[in-house]
């Protein structure tokens, strides 16, 4: 009777977990539409590419741009009928840099529009015409022919916690500029604040002790060389004296053997 429970107890948890899958999937499922341009922003990128954690969404084919930039404007109608035209096969995107900073960061965005394709963990910058036709050759499998390097990893949640305030006060900053301005200046003067107590606090008693070891060392380096050269200068002096004493030996005994052959002379 308990086996019999277990086992529908085991079993009623395994639909359940296969629910919640499946909910999770129909959501994902909604969120990315096939043959649409799908947004993309600091807060879903991760979740919808899953670019460093499989990729199980599969190829994404991805436009970082600027609203202020021409380029970008152009490609826009083209990358609407991309979508279309690589329906079901990838998935077509767009980013703008200027709301999500921090994307730009990780993947390097330095210019606008930057094209960059997505496929099992890999990332590939397209360089070539912003054709239709061009635009769906490299996604289709031109992309091989390009310089291959590594999806970087996802930011920390501390630097998302960073850019995303730098960002929400860079907004601020430009509807109320002389407020931001002020809001600057009592940030840097906390930061100087800040930098001097840790100088006087932490830096200073650190580079005194280093000092403070460094002129310890040169003097006992001191110490000996001077003691080495009065060790030198001893070990010199009782060899001076014992060649002198030698020196004074040998004239003796010379003069004895010759006074002593004198006397047998005479």
């Amino acid at each position: 009777m308990k086996w019999h429970i277990s086992m529908r107890a085991s079993h009623g948890l395994v639909h359940l977990s296969l629910a919640i899958v499946a909910l999770l999937w129909g959501t994902a499922a909604k969120r990315i539409v096939s043959g649409k341009v799908h947004v993309l922003d600091a807060s879903n990128f991760e979740h919808d590419t899953q670019a460093t954690t499989g990729m199980t969404t599969g190829d994404w084919f991805i436009k970082f741009y600027a609203p202020w930039c021409g380029h970008c404007k152009a490609l826009t109608p083209k990358w609407e009928t991309l979508a279309k035209k690589l329906k079901k096969k990838v998935t077509v995107a767009s980013v703008d840099v200027t709301q999500n900073r921090i994307l730009g960061q990780r993947f390097g965005i330095t210019g606008f529009p930057t094209l960059i394709f997505l496929h099992h963990g890999k990332m590939y910058k397209y360089e070539g015409m912003r054709k239709v036709k061009d635009l769906k050759k490299f996604a289709l499998g031109g992309y091989r022919n390009a310089k291959e390097e590594d999806i970087p990893p996802e930011p920390s949640m501390l630097v998302s916690a960073l850019f995303e305030v730098l960002e929400q006060f860079a907004s601020w900053s430009q509807k109320r500029p002389l407020m931001g301005l002020g809001v600057l200046t009592l940030i840097g003067f906390a930061l100087a604040v800040v930098l001097v107590v840790l100088f006087e606090f932490c830096l200073m008693p650190l580079c005194q002790r280093q000092a403070k070891e460094q002129i310890t060392s040169l003097l006992h380096k001191e110490m000996n060389r001077l003691q080495e050269e009065k060790k030198k200068r001893k070990d010199d002096g009782a060899a001076t004296n014992s060649e002198a004493g030698d020196e004074d030996e040998q004239p003796a005994t010379a003069t004895g053997a010759t006074t002593g052959e004198t006397k047998k002379d005479r």
